[in-house]
């Protein structure tokens, strides 16, 4: 039977631990570890004093909230060979452990199933994945601010990693509290979660196309440079802007055949035909680099 460890990130979500982690606990995986994000309502006592068991780790060091960070934390704490990622707000039922140790496989990892030929967006992040390869694609990509898109993210790098495309737990299992979208937002500096997830849309584009160019590794701290160059050219708009171009630079990256270039990148979202056509975001490296040894 497959070994499984629970990991949950919280940060002002007390109320919603209240409701989902007796069902957790009742589940007995493996382990079960709660990141307290520096909680204001003193999230991590609550379960302490509820449930001994649960292994409680602090982060008090980010006055926001950084979901991917948070859950690598978590992960790096548990030692089971299996993981699942479970947001505070998702309540599971009575006989998922069950399933999952009947039916986890390696090669694979596994999310809720389709309803009604849709993914359902509030259980999309549940995701159950093996430890190894997991820590294979170094996690979460911590760049990720606000909400959406860290996700997406997670499942395209660990299948290019050579796990075959993810299978699916019945969606009866995995169940969300209904909230507002104020909720989500709280700690992050983009209220809008339209707009945030249009900046990470447009980063993962972004990395996505830099990739097929032939980019062998992003740096944090390019990538931090990227998504923040995205962030403040769409932050200030309430809503999705109809068309935008923002004009971005990636120094010193590394290609597979071992070049050292400087890019210039560009991201629009242009009418594609017409006065009146339909937009779509593109992404462009312009013809100008920079190549050294």
């Amino acid at each position: 039977m497959s070994q499984v460890a629970f990991v949950t990130t919280c940060k002002g979500r007390l109320h919603h631990v209240q409701q989902t982690l007796p069902s957790l606990v009742a589940q007995a995986p493996a382990e079960i570890i709660l990141v307290d994000y520096g909680c204001p309502d003193n999230t991590g006592d609550w379960a302490a004093q509820h449930f001994p068991s649960v292994k409680v780790v602090r982060v008090d060091d980010d006055p926001g909230f950084c979901l991917p960070r948070a859950r690598n934390i978590g992960a790096a704490h548990s030692s089971a060979p299996w993981i699942c990622f479970i947001d505070a707000d998702i309540r599971i039922n009575d006989g998922w452990l069950d399933w999952l140790q009947q039916n986890l496989r390696d090669g694979y990892f596994y999310q809720a199933a389709l309803v009604d030929g849709a993914r359902n967006p509030e259980t999309f992040g549940t995701v159950v994945c093996p430890r190894a390869a997991f820590e294979a694609v170094d996690g979460y990509d911590e760049v990720f601010r606000g909400w959406g898109g860290e996700d997406d993210n997670l499942y395209t790098r660990l299948t290019e990693s050579g796990l075959a495309c993810c299978q699916c737990y019945p969606a009866k299992f995995v169940e969300a509290i209904s909230h507002a979208d104020d909720e989500r937002t709280t700690f992050h500096a983009i209220k809008s979660v339209e707009v945030q997830c249009l900046i990470n849309a447009c980063y993962i584009k972004l990395k996505n196309q830099l990739r097929d160019y032939g980019i062998r590794d992003i740096p944090f701290e390019t990538r931090q440079q990227l998504l923040n160059c995205i962030s403040d050219n769409l932050k200030h708009h309430k809503l999705q802007p109809s068309t935008f171009t923002i004009r971005l630079q990636a120094c010193d990256l590394a290609t597979r055949d071992g070049q050292r270039v400087n890019l210039q990148l560009e991201i629009a979202k242009r009418r594609r035909y017409g006065l009146f056509g339909a937009r779509k975001t593109t992404i462009r490296i312009l013809p100008s680099r920079t190549i050294h040894p």
